[in-house]
């Protein structure tokens, strides 16, 4: 995508007369726009999440609502200036990836554990789902700042064994049969990706999870109520 979804306008500053130390000024400035490319247009979350900075610097809550619903403002004339935004190359490939079996989620939860986690309620009856990739919040910070994120991933074993038969199997077995499944099944994903453009790197080894670079995720701004 050739528009740049993510810089910050140059009309974009926490309030100068706001009393903080340099280092809350930074977070500040940079959390409050990372909310904003996650198209949080509530308040309460913005003004949630920075109490404690707000408190130590003196700034009301009002004051504070003034500047947070001025920023959220700007993200919109923002977003009307990009005309028509197409989905994203990682977008499109994320719902393909469903058609073959594999529940692929953007932002998914907040880190990798609870990713690995929570993927296996994603599953629905509308087919057999034989593996998962997804990418949680932090990795979306990735985007945000290089168009890079990275992929967890695994399989769904019930699309491959009973649970008898993957009960009589050795742990070593066990081992051998998962990764054999996983790998094969990225490769898969992996030709889902490159066939919309998305430089992927993996090694194969279980343990990395699988880096991919020049992407996007764009989550606009819902519109005034």
């Amino acid at each position: 995508m050739s528009v740049d979804f993510y810089s910050a306008p140059p009309t974009y500053s926490v309030p100068a007369d706001w009393k903080l130390s340099d280092e809350d000024r930074e977070y500040l400035t940079d959390q409050t726009w990372q909310l904003v490319l996650r198209g949080t247009d509530d308040v309460e979350e913005y003004l949630e999440l920075f109490e404690e900075e707000l408190d130590t610097a003196g700034v009301s809550e009002e004051t504070a609502t003034d500047f947070f619903e001025s920023v959220i403002d700007q993200r919109r004339k923002q977003q009307a200036s990009w005309g028509d935004v197409p989905k994203s190359r990682l977008t499109e490939a994320f719902a393909e990836l469903a058609t073959i079996g594999v529940v692929a989620r953007e932002d998914f939860t907040c880190c990798g554990t609870c990713g690995s986690s929570e993927i296996f309620d994603e599953r629905d009856d509308s087919r057999e789902w034989r593996g998962y990739v997804f990418y949680h919040s932090q990795d979306t910070d990735g985007i945000f700042d290089s168009r890079q994120t990275y992929l967890g991933y695994g399989a769904f074993l019930p699309a491959y064994f009973t649970e008898e038969q993957w009960v009589a199997f050795s742990d070593a077995q066990k081992d051998a049969e998962y990764e054999r499944i996983v790998r094969d099944l990225m490769a898969e994903v992996r030709t889902v990706l490159e066939r919309h453009d998305i430089a992927v790197e993996w090694s194969g080894d279980l343990a990395v999870r699988i880096r991919l670079d020049n992407v996007d995720y764009v989550a606009m701004m819902p519109a005034a109520s």
